[in-house]
């Protein structure tokens, strides 16, 4: 399974999204390693439940920030969220029913290598241009 490092590229230059954007990639790629080397399924479900739980706590963070901000691609920006918090409430459920299967992993696998890296440095780095843009810097506790 491929892993999603952590480079520049993926930078949107605002620190605590970045921050952020680290953290949920580290915990994507743990999901991706327990599944690959067949972790136990407590495990597995721990390791799924935080991203879970942590992709929710990002975007409501990015959404918070969007709409004190006027960002006028919230509603565009909140409906792929929306798209990726299905993604993940299936693949639960995936995990759920069958267990770690190759169709599992390689559901994660594609969700590393495409929408998360194609959503940062595409969606994600439009908001963090309109934040540049207007000298905008956000703090941990905003």
């Amino acid at each position: 399974m491929s892993r999603v490092q952590w480079d520049e590229s993926l930078s949107i230059g605002i620190r605590v999204i970045d921050e952020q954007h680290q953290r949920w990639i580290q915990h994507l790629n743990e999901v991706a390693s327990a599944l690959e080397s067949e972790e136990g399924a407590a495990h597995i479900v721990k390791t799924l439940g935080f991203l879970v739980d942590y992709t929710e706590y990002h975007f409501t963070t990015e959404e918070k920030h969007m709409a004190a901000h006027g960002y006028p691609e919230i509603e565009a920006h909140r409906a792929k969220h929306a798209e990726l918090k299905r993604t993940l409430a299936n693949l639960v459920q995936e995990f759920e029913e069958d267990g770690a299967t190759q169709s599992l992993a390689d559901a994660v696998d594609t969700l590393l290598g495409n929408w998360l890296v194609k959503h940062i440095r595409e969606v994600d780095q439009a908001f963090g241009d309109f934040l540049q843009e207007r000298d905008i810097v956000l703090e941990e506790g905003n």
